[in-house]
Order: structure tokens, then sequence, then C-alpha cells
């Protein structure tokens, strides 16, 4: 039997209103993600993830959701267990970071959790640019100083200065790692000595700045760090003055930076 005109109609309205999404439900969004925050507290991430994900389905315009998974499938990355599957979850955190950026262009934790699994990946200059976003639109938060002026100090040429720019406002913001604190506390005083006046330099100055330099680079060559440490402290500290050091201040003040070592632990905002 053929099907009447009517039956046809009907039959399409009920297959759109089957096909057609559900309308977003912010309440109930809100609610799995609390569920999911509670579940990642305990330490069950995998749980965590369920809760997120219907959180999204709720509501798919919620960008703390996608951050939220993001970061629990970063936790699962880190477990022992997930060794077979590191890239596995590296590439759910970093599509859900990317879809959190996407809703919220300003989400500073979500630009710097991205950059700590592009710097995994060795994606240094990717990395690098997510921080400075997230220095941007959370400009208070002291961590993205510190990796950046990390980053620069270890994976790019010629970016000494900027690391140790970055090491100082993450100390001006209440930075707290000791070993960052004391390199800011010395790049300061040198800075002072380099600024204080003083006498017109001698030529005998001139020669004996000369010769540290000298001597630098020698124990820099036979491997010997501490002394070489000292000997740029040294003419920096005592011949800042003269023509010599004043024309290659940057680069002095850089290879003593260089050699002064970093801490190297990678966290993950929660």
């Amino acid at each position: 039997m053929a099907r009447t005109g009517a039956t046809v109609i009907l039959l399409l309205v009920a297959a759109g209103c089957a096909s057609s999404p559900d309308k977003p439900d912010p309440g109930a969004a809100r609610a799995y993600l609390e569920n999911g925050r509670q579940a990642a507290g305990r330490g069950d991430h995998p749980g965590a993830i369920g809760h997120y994900t219907k959180a999204i389905q709720a509501n798919p315009e919620m960008p703390e959701a996608y951050y939220e998974r993001g970061y629990s499938n970063v936790r699962l990355r880190l477990a022992p267990a997930s060794a077979g599957s590191v890239r596995v979850y590296e590439d759910r955190a970093l599509a859900d970071y990317g879809t959190a950026i996407r809703l919220d262009p300003t989400y500073a934790d979500a630009y710097f959790n991205r950059a700590m699994v592009l710097s995994s990946r060795a994606q240094f200059k990717a990395a690098a640019e997510d921080l400075l976003y997230a220095t941007r639109f959370k400009p208070k938060d002291p961590e993205p100083h510190l990796w950046l002026g990390r980053l620069y100090e270890e994976k790019f040429e010629g970016r000494a200065m900027a690391a140790l720019d970055h090491y100082e406002k993450y100390v001006d913001l209440g930075g707290t790692d000791q070993g960052v604190r004391e390199k800011v506390k010395e790049w300061k005083e040198l800075k002072k000595q380099m600024s204080t006046p003083s006498k017109a330099p001698t030529p005998e100055e001139e020669k004996k700045a000369e010769g540290l330099h000298d001597d630098f680079k020698r124990l820099f060559a036979a491997g010997q760090k501490a002394e070489a440490v000292k000997t740029i402290e040294e003419l920096i500290s005592k011949y800042g003055h003269t023509q010599y050091v004043q024309k290659r201040t940057r680069e002095l003040t850089a290879l003593l930076n260089g050699l002064r070592a970093a801490p190297k632990d990678a966290p993950g905002k929660p």
C-alpha cells in the first residue's frame, strides 16, 4: 500500500526530531563537571573523564569541561600503568586544551598546561608561545615566567637575557624556587655593580679585564666550571666599568647565566 502524503510528512518530521541535537543543559553540565572534579580529587581520573565527557555532551560550549578532561588525561599519561599509551593520552589532552582555548581565548591555565605537554614533545617554540599567552592573561601568576625562563635558558640559542628577565618577574611575583631566587639575587647584584658610577678605568684595568676574559676561556675549555664562573663574576664585579667589559656586557652576563644550573621538573595546573 502506498503511503499517504500525511504519513510521509509525519515520518519526515519524526526523523528530523530524532536527528536534531539536544539543547544545551548548562545546569546538568555544571553538575557533571563538579562530579568530575570530585572524582579527580580522589585520584579516579578515568571516572573523572567519564563525568567531564557527560558535561561536554550536556553543554559542548563549556571550556572548563575540556580543560579538566585534558588535565585528567595528563594525569593518566603520567601513571606508570600507562607506559604504552602515553602518546594517546597526550593527543587527547592537547585536543581538549585546544578546544578550551578556542572556546575561551583568554584561558591562561589551558595555555600553561598545553605548553607543558608541548615541552614534553620537544616542541619548544610552540610551548614558549603558549607560556607568553599565559603570562598575558594571568599576569600575577609566577609559574609561566619560571618555565619561560627555563625554556629560554636551556632550549634556545642566545636567549639567556630573556631567561633572566622572566626569572626576575617570577621572583617579583612571589615565586619560591630557591635556586631561581638565588640566581635572580646574583643577577640583580651584577646589574647594580654594572650601573654604579666609578672613576675612569686605567689602561692597567683594561688589560686586567682582557686577561680575566682569557682566563675564563681557558678554564671553560678545560671543563673547570666553578673556576670559570668565579672568573666571570670577578670580571663583571671588579672591571664592569672598563670599556672592555662594557662592550661585552650582554655576552658576559649570558655566559655567566648559562653556566648556572636550573631545576628541571615540569608541572601541570589542576
